[in-house]
């Protein structure tokens, strides 16, 4: 009962304030600063609100989504400038979240579901194809302007984001299979996007397929592979792990290296691998002396596990913050056009995902796996790729709306499928 009413006073508060709002578009003055403080409040008492119920509460972070990016078009200055250009801060933001997947895979996570190596392939090929053929769809319906266009099918063309391991879940898929694919689906990224761009947009914007190829394997590979050696610092059953002495002289030695990488003047074309590089050495270095201080003060073990979800988060608001500060113009003119685009987008991915699997008979749990993995894509990657390869800020707006909408509409489906239980029926063998 008292979580039922903390939920009721937050909605009637946002309630208040949706009306506050509602009388100061009516009268004119949707403009002023405190229109923007209205909506950050408001949305932030509904993001509270929705914690209180177990089929809603994954939906508060995108209504603090929702709370930071209309306050942020209010205030743009406060996002665009610290000190230095906050575009830069971009590719580390996503290099942050890639690492925090890491950490959760161990090596055994890359072959454990490759006994049906026909079905892996096939979602694999689904994950890639239909949401580029959706995009080509959706631009030529919608005239956007080419680098707009660009970053719908960029968006279309990244893997599968470690959300879709959590939706695959409440939605009673078939988990195994989802983890899979976005792990298969990630580590073949440097190749398949660069590739699918070339062919999808080469005619919109210029793409380097080789610059994409090495951007990618620095805000995900890299960082991957610095979170799965921390996953095997933290929970593995290397002896040498065991001895403090050695955890110091490991941070030591990883926190010098990331220093000389600074000062070594990398070829123009790996040039991008620098902060990659750098981030896998300082983070196995902060992760070393954490470890040996959680020892000694008898910390607990789990201490990664609780840290790296909110740092993970903090990012993608970073990154989501950042892009619409430096695109409130465009975002107000072309935002409203391309939210609905972005709609369409998601949605018909979902249906062709669901289409495809049925016509390959499939089973159920099989189906909401594959369909909501092709739905839901590694957003951070494509805003990242927008940023240092295409260099373009119109090219990043796609993918951050796509990023915050995903959210909600996995969410509801994954809401609907989690009340219907998945019938007993074996699945069709596929023949290879």
């Amino acid at each position: 009962m008292k979580n039922s009413g903390s939920m009721k006073m937050y909605l009637a508060f946002a309630a208040l304030l949706a009306i506050a709002e509602i009388l100061l578009l009516a009268f004119g003055k949707g403009s002023l600063p405190i229109s923007g403080v209205i909506l950050f409040v408001m949305f932030y008492a509904i993001a509270f609100a929705v914690q209180y119920t177990e089929k809603l509460k994954g939906l508060s972070f995108t209504f603090q989504i929702f709370a930071f990016v209309s306050f942020t078009l209010y205030f743009p200055e406060i996002f665009t400038d610290w000190g230095f250009d906050t575009n830069k801060l971009i590719v580390p933001s996503i290099q942050v979240i890639m690492f925090g997947m890491g950490t959760k895979l161990s090596l055994g996570d890359f072959v454990r579901e490759f006994k049906e190596p026909v079905k892996i392939a096939i979602g694999t090929v689904m994950v890639y194809i239909l949401m580029p053929l959706a995009a080509l769809l959706i631009i030529h319906v919608w005239h956007f302007p080419p680098e707009v266009a660009a970053g719908i099918i960029l968006i279309g063309c990244c893997p599968g984001g470690a959300a879709s391991n959590v939706m695959a879940y409440l939605a009673k898929g078939n988990l195994a299979l989802s983890v899979t694919l976005t792990t298969l689906a990630t580590l073949i990224a440097p190749i398949v996007t660069p590739l699918l761009m070339k062919l999808f947009a080469g005619q919109l914007i210029e793409v380097n397929a080789l610059e994409m190829m090495l951007s990618i394997v620095n805000m995900i590979i890299i960082p991957i592979f610095a979170g799965i050696v921390a996953n095997k610092l933290l929970y593995g059953k290397l002896e040498w792990v065991k001895k403090d002495n050695n955890m110091f002289l490991l941070a030591a030695l990883t926190f010098i290296s990331g220093m000389i990488l600074i000062f070594i003047p990398f070829p123009a074309v790996v040039k991008s691998l620098q902060t990659g590089l750098i981030l896998v050495a300082w983070a196995i270095a902060l992760v070393s002396i954490t470890i040996v201080i959680m020892r000694r003060t008898k910390g607990p073990e789990d201490w990664m596990d609780i840290v790296l979800p909110k740092l993970s988060l903090a990012s993608i608001m970073l990154y989501i913050v950042v892009v619409a500060a430096h695109n409130k113009t465009a975002l107000l003119t072309i935002g409203p056009a391309l939210f609905v685009a972005t709609i369409a987008h998601n949605t018909l991915g979902y249906i062709l995902a669901y289409g495809a699997s049925k016509g390959l008979r499939l089973n159920e749990a099989d189906t909401r796996a594959i369909v909501i993995e092709v739905g839901l894509k590694n957003a951070g990657l494509a805003v990242g790729l927008a940023y240092d390869v295409l260099r373009s800020s119109a090219a990043a707006l796609a993918p951050l709306i796509f990023g915050t909408w995903m959210n909600i509409s996995a969410s509801s489906l994954a809401s609907f499928w989690s009340t219907r239980e998945i019938k007993p029926k074996p699945a069709k063998k596929i023949k290879a």
